[in-house]
C-alpha cells in the first residue's frame, strides 16, 4: 500500500516538476545586460569552456559528484550553446574543439560556473518536493575582438528533483546553454532594423 501512495505522488508530480523545467528553459535568464553592439546571425562567435574553479560545491559529503560535474559541465554547456546558436541559424560558431579556427573577429562567450551542487539523492527518493535538488548556476559575459564587454549575463537553475545527481547536473547545465543561446539569439532579433 505505502509503495502505491508513494508511486502516485510521483506520478502527480514528476510532470509538474518537467513543465517547470521545460519552461525554465524558454524564459530569460536571472540577469542579462547588453551594454553595447548589435549581433547578427552572421556574426563570428566563439564559445570558450566556462571555468569551475571557483564554484561552490556543495555539500561536502557529495564532493565525488560535484567534482565529477565539475569535469563535464563546461563541455557540456559549451556544446548546448554552440548547438543552440547554430540551429538557430548562427552561420560563425566555433568553441575550442573546432576544426576550423577561431575568426580573428569572432565575439568571444566566456564565463564561470559559480555553483555546481549535486544536491542529495537520498532527500529526492525519500522527501521528494525539491528537496535535495541540484543547483547549477552560470556567469559570464560577452567581448568583441579586442576584449571590450558588449553583455554580460547570470542565471541559476535547480535540478529535476528525483533521480541520481549526475544527470540532474547534466540537464541543468543543458538548460543553462540553452538559455545563454536565447539571450544571444533575441539579441540578433533585437539588432535588425
Amino acid at each position: 500500500m505505502r509503495t502505491r501512495v508513494r508511486r502516485s505522488a510521483a506520478a502527480l508530480c514528476c510532470p509538474l516538476l518537467l513543465v517547470s523545467v521545460v519552461a525554465g528553459a524558454t524564459g530569460k535568464m536571472d540577469s542579462q545586460n547588453i551594454i553595447s553592439g548589435d549581433l547578427s546571425k552572421a556574426t563570428a562567435i566563439h564559445v570558450h569552456p566556462f571555468s569551475t574553479a571557483d564554484a561552490d560545491l556543495g555539500n561536502p559529503k557529495f564532493r565525488d559528484t560535484a567534482n565529477a560535474m565539475a569535469k563535464a559541465a563546461p563541455h557540456l554547456l559549451a556544446t548546448d550553446i554552440v548547438e543552440a546558436l547554430r540551429g538557430a541559424g548562427f552561420s560563425s560558431v566555433t568553441l575550442d574543439e573546432s576544426n576550423k579556427g577561431i575568426p580573428p573577429d569572432a565575439l568571444n562567450v566566456t564565463g564561470r560556473f559559480t555553483r555546481l551542487d549535486p544536491g542529495s539523492q537520498n532527500l529526492r527518493v525519500w522527501i521528494g518536493f525539491g528537496a535535495g535538488e541540484s543547483k547549477v548556476c552560470i556567469s559570464g559575459t560577452v567581448t568583441d575582438a579586442g576584449g571590450n564587454k558588449l553583455a554580460d549575463f547570470a542565471d541559476c537553475r535547480n535540478g529535476l528533483g528525483w533521480g541520481s545527481s549526475g544527470p540532474q547536473a547534466n540537464e541543468g547545465a543543458e538548460i543553462l546553454g540553452e538559455r545563454v543561446a536565447k539571450f544571444l539569439i533575441d539579441w540578433s532579433a533585437d539588432s535588425v532594423p
